[in-house]
This record gives C-alpha cells, sequence and structure tokens, in this order.
C-alpha cells in the first residue's frame, strides 16, 4: 500500500486516487464511494507506460481482471487526470513539476465537457465488500 513520498505506487492506487481527486470537481450528485466505485468498474481497457496510462469506458470490469492493476508506477512529481465523459476515456499523465502540471491543466480546462485536475496523492480509499 503507497505511503505519502513512497517512490512508487501501483496502478490501481493511482486510479483510485484519481477518481477520487476528480470527484472533488464534480456536482456532487453521487456519492463520493459511488462515483469512485463506478468509475472503477466501467473501464473496459487499460493501455499502461511508464508515464501515462489511457482508460477506456464501456460494458467495463463484468467477470474479468484488468491486466496492469498491480504495476508499479512513478510516485515523484505530479499525475494529472483528465476525461472526457461524452468519449468514454480517461487519460493520466505524469509531469516532473507542479508548475508543468497546472500548465497542462490549465490547458486542457480549456476543453468544453472535459475535466481535468492533479491526482492527490493523499487520497484514500477502501472498496467495501
Amino acid at each position: 500500500m503507497y505511503q505519502l513520498g513512497d517512490s512508487k505506487l501501483e496502478v490501481r492506487e493511482l486510479l483510485v486516487k484519481a477518481f477520487a481527486s476528480a470527484w472533488e470537481y464534480t456536482d456532487k450528485q453521487v456519492d463520493r464511494d459511488t462515483y469512485i466505485n463506478s468509475s472503477i468498474h466501467v473501464i473496459d481497457s487499460l493501455q499502461v507506460g511508464p508515464e501515462m496510462i489511457y482508460g477506456e469506458e464501456g460494458q467495463g470490469l463484468l467477470d474479468a481482471e484488468l491486466d496492469h492493476l498491480p504495476d508499479l508506477l512513478r510516485a515523484d512529481g505530479v499525475w494529472v487526470y483528465y476525461e472526457v465523459p461524452a468519449e468514454n476515456f480517461f487519460i493520466l499523465t505524469w509531469m516532473t513539476d507542479a508548475e508543468k502540471a497546472d500548465a497542462k491543466i490549465a490547458a486542457l480546462q480549456e476543453e468544453e465537457g472535459s475535466l481535468a485536475c492533479v491526482v492527490d496523492l493523499a487520497q484514500e480509499w477502501r472498496r467495501e465488500n
């Protein structure tokens, strides 16, 4: 499990932290746990690279497990979350520092119908079974 300051974190933890961070920018009509859980379950495919994750949404995790969830990624620098709900995709991009991340987010937020934010690595969430 990731602790603040660790040099690496798992893809699954980064996804949870990204969805929790994105929830902060929604209208909050859906409670946080439901938002995170449903965001995880609609992932249809993941492409994972050392400094980027691309996810497509669709029917989601019905009976299958996604590859790469336990893979380790960088936890230094800053991760930026970007999604376009109408187009059913999200991207997580690693940036070297907060200044570059803020510039990237400012550019992305100019696109109508999208959400972009810094991933708060302090976010925590435990799935209730």
